[in-house]
């Protein structure tokens, strides 16, 4: 679940196909592989992770179907991206 509060504006960093390089501020270590992070509003997985930093580059491997259905197969290197974090338990609702 998402709140709608953007938390970091990533950058795409390299694009393969349909597998995105975003690098963002958040740490490494409060990021798990399998981890779900909303990207301009889609709900993608991190499938692979290393630290930058400060901050963390991780991988998206994109369906051709989630490509054909939103405005992702537009995203190139350079990109900026609206990210946020999924809703923890006991996590503020504030913002709105």
């Amino acid at each position: 679940m998402f709140t709608g509060i953007i938390t970091d504006i990533g950058v795409v960093v390299a694009r393969a196909g349909g597998v995105f390089t975003i690098r963002s501020v958040y740490p490494a270590a409060s990021i798990a592989l399998g981890a779900s992070i909303a990207h301009d509003g889609c709900c993608l997985t991190v499938t692979s992770l290393k630290a930058e930093g400060v901050g963390s580059t991780y991988t998206l491997d994109v369906s051709n179907e989630t490509l054909g259905m939103t405005t992702l197969d537009a995203w190139q290197p350079g990109a900026r991206i609206n990210l946020e974090r999924a809703l923890k338990a006991g996590d503020e609702l504030g913002g709105h």
